[in-house]
C-alpha cells in the first residue's frame, strides 16, 4: 500500500502544459536575440515569463537587447503556434504508435521474447542439428533441414524435418497462400500432398517437376488436363498378408461409423475387404474383380475357392471369408452392405481405370522415394464416387515404403526426407496418422496435418485418436477466424498464463485542485492470449507452439512474397490454362457421348426453318 498526497491528474497535466508553454516563449526569445544579432541572453527563463509586462519592450524584461519588439513577438507566436501544433502531431502519433502496438500480435506480453525465439526456432538452432537430421550432408542450409515458417521479433523461425506438425485454421484463413503451398516448393525431398481442390497442385507442380517425377493420383477427375496422372492398384503387394490387412485397414477407416456396434462390423468388413485384395493378387486379378465380389456374398464365393486351394494364400483365410459368406441372412447383409460401402467407388469407369494400371506404368513407390517425387493426391470424402479411402490406402503404401527404406539408411532415417502434407487431412481417414505424428519424425518422415478445428478432428478420429494426434504434434500453428469456444478455452490454457499488475486508486476530494490519493498495487495471473483474442488474430500471422517454447506470434509470408513468385505465378496461370482446357474438354466429352451435341445441332437446324 503506497500512500500520499498528490494533485489530481487534471492538475500534472496543466503543469505540464504550462512548462512547455514557458519553454517554447524562453525559445522565441532566444530565437529573436540571435536573429537581431545580440547573443545568447541569461535568465531566460524568468525574461520568457516577465516579457508581457514589458510589451512595448522586451528587452526591459531580459535585461539584454533580444530585438525590437516586432521580431520579438512574431517569433513569440510562430514558435509557440508551431511548438503547440508539433506537440499535438506528436502526441497524436505516440497515440495511434500506442494503438498500433496494443493491437500488434507480436508485441502481447508473456509471448516469447527475441532471444527466446532466437533459441528455439531460429536458423542456428537448426543448424546445429544437422548431424542428427540430415547425417549425409557435409554443408546443409537451413532449408535442407527444416521449414520455413515466418518471422518473429525480426528471427526467421523454422520447424526441423524431423517435427510433426498441426495446422489449426478455419477455411480462407490462409493455411495453402502462407503454409501448405511454401512447405511442398521448399521440401528438400519427396512429398506426398493430399487436397480436395487442385490449388495447390495448380501453384507448384511446374516447380516441383525440376525436382523429381511427378504423379496426380486423381481418381474423381477434380485436375483433368494436367499431365503426369498416376495409376495405382490397390491390390499391389497384397499377397503379403501384412500389406493386405494395411491396405484394409485404410480401405475401412470409417465406414461402420454411426451404427450400433461399430467396432464389430467394422472388424468383420475389414476380415472381408483383405481376403478380397489377397485373393485378387495371388490370382491375378484386377479391381474389376474385387468390385464384382463386394456386390453380393454369392459373388465372393469365387474369391473363397481362390484363397483355399491356392497355395499361395494365407493359412485360414479362405475359412474366414467362407464362414462370413454362409452367415445368416441378417448379419451376413449387414457386413456386405459396409463392404459394398467400401468399393462403391468402383462403380465410376474413370476410378476403375485410375486404379487398374498396366505393368509398365504402376506406381513404384521405393523409385518415387528415391528420385524425390512429388505425388498429388486428389480426392473428397464425399459424393456419390467419393475416393478419400483410396487415397488413403495410397498414402499408407508410400509410408510403408518410406519406413522400410529408413531402416536400411544411416542413422535408420530417410534422406532426404518425406514431407507428408495433409490438406484437409480430416477428409482422408488415414489410420496410421497419430503414429506417423508421434514416431515419424525418427524415420525421416515429416506430417502436417492441415485442420479447420479440433473439432472436425475429433469428428472425423473421436475424442482419444485426435487427442493423440495433437499431443503428438511437436509444432503447433494457429491461425485466426475459429468460432468454436470450447477449443478456444483450451487453447488458451495451453498458452498459459503471466502475472499482470494491477493499480487500484481512491480519491478523497479536498477541494478544487487537491485532495489526497492512494493507489493500491497487486499482481494478479492473467491469461497470454484469451479466446477471442486468439479468435481476431490477424489474416497473415499464426500462433506458433514448438516443443516446450514459450509461445510465438508468426508473421506469415506468403508464397506471392518470395523472390520467385513472378516465376511461380507465371507457371501457376500456365496450369490453370491446362486445367479449364481439361474440364472443357470433358465435359464435351460427356454430351458427346449422351448425344447432346447431335440433340442441339438438330434444335439450331429446326429453330432456322431449315430441314435436315
Amino acid at each position: 500500500m503506497i500512500a500520499r498526497r498528490g494533485i489530481d491528474d487534471l492538475f500534472l497535466l496543466l503543469v505540464s502544459a504550462t512548462l512547455i508553454v514557458v519553454a517554447l516563449l524562453a525559445g522565441a526569445g532566444l530565437l529573436s536575440a540571435l536573429i537581431s544579432g545580440h547573443g545568447l541572453p541569461t535568465h531566460h527563463v524568468v525574461g520568457a515569463v516577465t516579457a508581457f509586462r514589458y510589451f512595448a519592450d522586451p528587452s526591459l524584461a531580459w535585461r539584454v537587447p533580444v530585438g525590437s519588439p516586432w521580431l520579438y513577438w512574431s517569433t513569440t507566436v510562430v514558435v509557440v503556434v508551431g511548438g503547440t501544433a508539433l506537440s499535438v502531431v506528436v502526441a497524436k502519433h505516440l497515440r495511434i504508435e500506442q494503438r498500433g502496438r496494443d493491437d500488434d500480435p507480436t508485441r502481447v506480453a508473456g509471448l516469447a521474447e527475441r532471444h527466446e525465439v532466437r533459441l528455439a526456432a531460429g536458423e542456428r538452432n537448426l543448424l546445429a542439428k544437422a548431424t542428427i537430421l540430415r547425417p549425409q550432408l557435409t554443408r546443409a542450409a537451413a532449408r535442407d533441414l527444416g521449414f520455413f515458417l515466418g518471422m518473429s521479433r525480426r528471427v526467421e523461425c523454422f520447424a526441423s524435418v524431423e517435427d510433426s506438425m498441426v495446422i489449426l485454421g478455419p477455411p480462407r484463413s490462409g493455411k495453402g497462400y502462407n503454409l501448405i503451398i511454401p512447405f511442398i516448393l521448399d521440401a528438400p525431398g519427396a512429398v506426398v500432398t493430399t487436397s480436395t481442390r487442385p490449388d495447390n497442385l495448380a501453384a507448384t507442380i511446374t516447380s516441383r517437376v525440376a525436382k523429381g517425377p511427378v504423379g496426380v493420383f486423381d481418381p474423381q477427375g477434380l485436375a483433368l488436363g494436367v499431365s503426369g496422372t498416376l495409376r495405382w492398384s490397390p491390390i499391389r503387394g497384397c499377397e503379403d498378408p501384412q500389406v493386405a490387412m494395411m491396405r484394409a485397414g485404410a480401405l475401412c477407416a470409417g465406414a461402420a461409423g454411426g451404427v450400433k456396434d461399430a467396432n464389430f462390423w467394422q472388424q468383420q468388413t475389414e476380415v472381408v475387404v483383405r481376403c478380397l485384395l489377397q485373393a485378387a493378387a495371388i490370382d491375378e486379378r484386377n479391381v474389376a474383380d474385387v468390385y464384382r465380389w463386394s456386390l453380393s456374398p454369392d459373388e465372393a464365393k469365387e474369391a473363397v475357392e481362390i484363397l483355399k486351394t491356392s497355395r499361395h494364400a494365407t493359412p485360414q483365410w479362405g475359412s474366414a471369408l467362407g464362414t462370413v459368406v454362409g452367415l445368416e441372412s441378417r448379419p451376413r447383409s449387414n457386413i456386405w452392405s459396409v463392404v459394398s460401402g467400401v468399393f462403391a467407388p468402383l462403380a465410376s469407369p474413370r476410378v476403375i481405370e485410375q486404379l487398374s494400371p498396366g505393368s509398365a506404368d504402376e506406381f513404384d513407390p521405393a523409385s518415387f522415394l528415391e528420385r524425390c517425387g512429388t505425388l498429388y493426391l486428389l480426392g473428397t470424402s464425399s459424393g456419390a464416387f467419393a475416393t478419400a479411402n483410396f487415397v488413403s490406402a495410397l498414402i499408407e503404401d508410400v509410408v510403408e515404403t518410406a519406413r522400410h527404406l529408413a531402416s536400411a539408411s544411416l542413422g535408420a532415417r530417410l534422406d532426404p526426407p518425406l514431407a507428408l502434407i495433409l490438406d484437409e487431412a480430416a477428409n482422408y481417414p488415414l489410420p496410421s496418422l497419430s503414429s506417423l505424428m508421434s514416431e515419424g519424425g525418427g524415420s525421416g518422415i515429416t506430417t502436417v496435418a492441415v485442420l479447420q478445428s479440433l473439432a472436425q478432428a475429433r469428428d472425423r478420429w473421436g475424442n482419444d485418436q485426435a487427442q493423440a494426434i495433437w499431443d503428438s504434434a511437436t509444432t503447433k500453428i494457429i491461425l485466426g477466424g475459429s468460432s468454436n469456444a470450447s477449443d478456444l478455452g483450451d487453447l488458451t490454457k495451453l498458452i498459459g498464463e503471466r502475472d499482470w499488475p494491477e493499480t487500484t486508486t481512491t480519491r478523497q476530494s479536498r477541494g478544487l485542485g487537491g485532495g489526497e490519493r492512494t493507489v493500491s498495487e497487486t499482481t494478479r495471473q492473467r491469461a497470454i492470449l484469451g479466446p477471442s483474442t486468439i479468435r481476431l488474430i490477424r489474416v497473415g500471422h499464426a500462433l506458433l507452439m514448438l516443443r516446450a517454447a514459450k509461445p510465438i506470434m508468426l508473421t506469415l509470408r506468403s508464397w506471392t512474397q518470395r523472390r520467385d513468385a513472378p516465376t511461380l505465378k507465371v507457371h501457376r496461370r500456365e496450369v490453370e490454362e491446362m486445367l479449364r482446357n481439361g474440364a472443357k474438354q470433358h465435359r464435351s466429352q460427356r454430351q458427346d457421348a449422351c448425344g447432346f451435341s447431335e440433340l442441339s445441332r438438330s434444335s439450331r437446324t429446326t429453330s432456322s426453318g431449315e430441314h435436315p
